[in-house]
């Protein structure tokens, strides 16, 4: 079985609170030096567990020191997509990227599904293929191609290389081992 290389946070039971709650969680993870977890074990910690992650590596550095996410951001192992309060249900999403050739490997409801009974609130997520020469910028191209293929329901804000992802409590609603990885030097073309 395939490891997972991340940045991965302590169990919680709820999203922080605060800016300053977040920043601190960004900042103590992105210090921590990376864990490779086998697959089951990160599927693990961030749907029961409720274990924050990086889907990027990170050199470690502070962020406020550098100013720039970008000047910390090493490779991308993971992307995801953020849906808050969507009209398409998670298993609707997942079914839309299978239609595109892009199944997820890994979906679930995030902390804050079930507040509003307009729509669902989950994340999908992709293993990629690590690429060294991948440039931030093409990663970043790559996730906004992505948000495209979602008819841009997907949060706007999540489309960043160096995003910090919450996890949940409640388990997963899907779960691919086998689902390719993603490609995104060619998705950011």
């Amino acid at each position: 079985m395939d490891k997972v290389l991340c940045h991965i946070g302590n169990p919680r039971i709820a999203k922080p609170q605060s800016l300053q709650e977040y920043g601190q969680l960004r900042e103590k993870m992105i210090q921590q030096p990376w864990e490779a977890l086998h697959e089951y074990e990160f599927v693990r910690f961030v749907t029961q567990k409720g274990c924050p992650f990086y889907q990027a590596l990170m050199n470690g550095r502070d962020l406020m020191e550098e100013q720039y996410e970008k000047l910390v951001w090493r490779t991308q192992t993971l992307v995801g997509l953020d849906f808050d309060v969507c009209d398409v249900s998670g298993n609707g999403m997942v079914d839309w990227f299978d239609w595109w050739g892009m199944k997820p490997w890994l979906a679930y409801y995030t902390f804050s599904n079930g507040s509003s009974p307009e729509g669902e609130s989950y994340r999908l997520l992709w293993r990629v293929d690590i690429d060294l020469n991948l440039t931030y910028d093409e990663c970043a191209k790559a996730m906004k191609a992505m948000r495209r293929m979602c008819n841009n329901k997907s949060d706007k804000h999540a489309a960043n290389p160096t995003r910090m992802w919450q996890g949940t409590n409640s388990g997963f609603f899907h779960y691919d081992p086998q689902a390719i990885r993603l490609n995104l030097k060619e998705l950011s073309k």
